[in-house]
């Protein structure tokens, strides 16, 4: 009887320690560690297009255009282009009130171009060809009802509305207009809110 007890004994202690292995080997299983893994990398794939989303062009586009305005500095105008301008010409010595300075700004336009002109560190004038596109075409018609001297609201309502802004200089704008036929377009100059003169090529 004794050493049945003593066999049932051991059984029931080895029984107990196979189970204990079981249990240890349970928790410490890779199962974790391989979820652990899938978070790390649903996290990377998460954060990764952000970096993205960042990135600005440092070119000259038609809304940067429009938020470049008249007595802003150079470095004003850098700050909302996001890149240097090259002198393409300048006049007077640094310091001197007339000194000026013409900059040319990369665009974002297969065949467009813009330039900026500072006078005294301030900026007097902006233009650009190709960086906007206007969708208001002109016709002959249009054109001839067109008068010097009519306010800027009229012209704009006869042609109906703003052509593409090509150059501003303080109360002088020049606005380009394209025509139906293929290389047919008209320009106007608009100062101090009336038209001042019209010009055009090939408009039918």
């Amino acid at each position: 009887m004794k050493k049945k007890l003593i066999f049932s004994a051991a059984l029931v202690l080895s029984l107990g320690l196979a189970g204990c292995g079981e249990d240890t080997t349970k928790d410490t299983s890779d199962k974790p560690v391989e979820e652990s893994k899938k978070e790390d990398t649903t996290k990377q794939e998460t954060t990764a297009p952000a970096a993205k989303e960042e990135t600005k062009s440092d070119k000259l586009t038609e809304e940067k255009f429009k938020q470049i305005k008249e007595g802003m500095t150079y470095e004003e105008v850098v700050k909302i282009v996001g890149s240097e301008g090259k002198v393409i010409s300048e006049t007077g010595a640094a310091g001197d009130p007339y000194h000026t300075v013409m900059y040319e700004f990369e665009t974002d336009g297969t065949f467009s171009t813009s330039s900026m002109m500072f006078q005294g560190g301030k900026l007097i004038n902006k233009t650009q060809i190709g960086v906007s596109s206007s969708d208001v075409k002109i016709t002959i018609d249009e054109f001839n009802k067109l008068e010097n001297g009519m306010p800027e609201a009229k012209v704009f309502e006869i042609l109906g509305g703003e052509g593409d802004l090509i150059s501003e200089s303080g109360n002088l704008k020049m606005y380009n207009y394209a025509g139906e036929k293929a290389l047919s377009n008209a320009s106007i100059t608009i100062q101090d809110g009336k038209l001042m003169s019209k010009t055009q090529m090939g408009l039918e």
